[in-house]
């Protein structure tokens, strides 16, 4: 298969920026201006700049174009995920996880630690009014009976948005849930019962070991790469060693590492778990969020027989107070119908009309395509903040999409005393040791989350963390 057009031009130009024909600060040509002189389309001159963008060599300046990143920027390595397996184990959470959730809500601290989206694009707005007009326009049912599997309208637009996924469905197989924790729960209760092992990526978004806590079941946490994903040959080796009842996995940029799983390695999930018979749970509460045009697509897309369970919500790309959020079971439609009723017979009907509504638009596409760009953008601003003020051997992923980020420190920095030293300056971070059930794992790492406007006053939180990291580095 020929290699794309947009690659070989962005590889040529990389040429030129290594060879130093473009150097540091230089100013790039124009998108039009880089059409014309390649005599390409303006499509493929723009996918050329972000495939220079996404590979660390250049930047976009709003309002001025493109220029060329300095070598510090480009300096910073990925994070070394440590490859380790333990055995299948309970879980026991920490305090120090309710603790950053409920600072993270109080307005007195700066939070880098929250993964809440941005609150100020133009689709809130939309959404407040379209609430207003459904309560002037429609009798008022904010709550009631309904079908077991949630308000048609709501269905029937999901079915329509995973299409561009890759899974194609009809609204029948779709179960609105209160979110899409509330959907992983409903998963996990149909799929398992107390003691049974779950296998997890690691390091995992603490919600999960919560859920997995409360529950009673047991976690065998399995490594992954801040690129790609959780580790198949790991997964694998697990599958052989233990009787595993299912596998939880954040297929497109996941939190904490904003990894993104390859088409291939999900072909691979779904064959291992064909293999082994078991089901797959796959959160892809991200993947609306992608910094490229081409949303990636589901695990579930290459699901050939029915075990992979999508969940999904709208908390991160419009507002996590909705508590709307959806699953498609699969082959176990009626355990999680069931399992839904059990908990909860009655929902909201009111958010989600409104979020059918907000879905039906053109609008919806047009803010992702802004949050896109949005988080983009912010998470290039981060990097720059990374390269300056914190300590040379720091590593960072970088996400292609989402708005989480994760950064690894040198060893001699814990970050459970960064934490404990920037909450006293009014700074909130996510210390790496509450992203497993082993509190040691990633004490030298954390997760940042770059979804607001970067303010002074957030710059100058990143600036102060960086210095108490490196005070952290000196101390004997």
């Amino acid at each position: 298969m020929a290699t794309p057009r947009y690659k070989l031009l962005s590889e040529q130009i990389a040429e030129q920026i290594r060879n130093d024909i473009f150097k540091a600060g230089d100013k790039l040509p124009s998108v039009r201006n880089l059409s014309e002189q390649y005599q390409v389309s303006i499509s493929t001159a723009l996918a050329c700049y972000r495939q220079l963008e996404d590979k660390g060599y250049i930047e976009v300046k709003p309002k001025s174009g493109y220029y060329v990143k300095s070598a510090s920027r480009q300096s910073i390595e990925a994070p070394k995920i440590k490859q380790s397996m333990a055995m299948p184990h309970q879980v026991t959470t920490s305090q120090l996880i309710m603790e950053v959730m409920h600072d993270s809500s109080n307005a007195n601290f700066i939070s880098l630690a929250a993964a809440i989206p941005d609150s100020s694009f133009p689709i809130i707005h939309q959404l407040k009014k379209t609430f207003a007009q459904l309560v002037r326009s429609t009798p008022f049912m904010g709550i009631g009976y309904d079908s077991s599997k949630g308000h048609e309208a709501l269905r029937r637009q999901v079915a329509r948005r995973v299409a561009s996924t890759g899974v194609h469905i009809s609204p029948e197989e779709v179960v609105v849930t209160n979110g899409c924790q509330s959907a992983i729960v409903l998963c996990l209760k149909a799929l398992c019962e107390p003691g049974d092992i779950v296998a997890v990526e690691a390091p995992t978004y603490y919600g999960l070991l919560q859920l997995i806590e409360s529950l009673g079941l047991k976690a065998i946490e399995i490594p992954s790469d801040s690129e790609t994903g959780i580790s198949i040959g790991a997964l694998q080796l697990a599958l052989e060693q233990w009787p595993i009842k299912a596998v939880m996995t954040v297929s497109n940029f996941s939190n904490p590492l904003g990894s993104l799983i390859p088409d291939a390695h999900k072909k691979m999930l779904v064959e291992l778990i064909n293999h082994h018979e078991i089901a797959l749970i796959e959160d892809d509460i991200y993947g609306d969020l992608g910094y490229h045009d081409e949303r990636p697509s589901t695990i579930k897309a290459f699901d050939t027989q029915d075990r992979v369970l999508l969940c999904a919500s709208v908390s991160k790309v419009l507002e996590p107070q909705l508590g709307v959020g959806w699953v498609i079971p699969g082959r176990y439609q009626h355990e999680v119908e069931y399992q839904r009723f059990l908990i909860n017979s009655s929902h909201f009907r009111l958010p989600q009309l409104a979020v059918a509504e907000i879905f039906s638009r053109g609008s919806f596409d047009r803010h992702l395509k802004v949050a896109r760009e949005t988080y983009r953008m912010r998470r290039d601003r981060l990097f720059d903040l990374v390269a300056e003020y914190f300590p040379e051997d720091t590593r960072l992923s970088k996400p292609q999409g989402g708005f989480v980020a994760w950064l690894q420190m040198p060893d001699a920095i814990d970050t459970t005393e960064l934490y404990l030293r920037a909450r006293q300056h009014g700074i909130l971070i996510a210390p790496g040791e509450i992203f497993s059930s082993n509190k040691q794992k990633y004490r030298h790492s954390l997760r940042l989350s770059y979804a607001p406007e970067w303010t002074r006053q957030r710059e100058d939180a990143v600036r102060t963390l960086g210095m108490l990291a490196k005070d952290l580095l000196v101390q004997p």
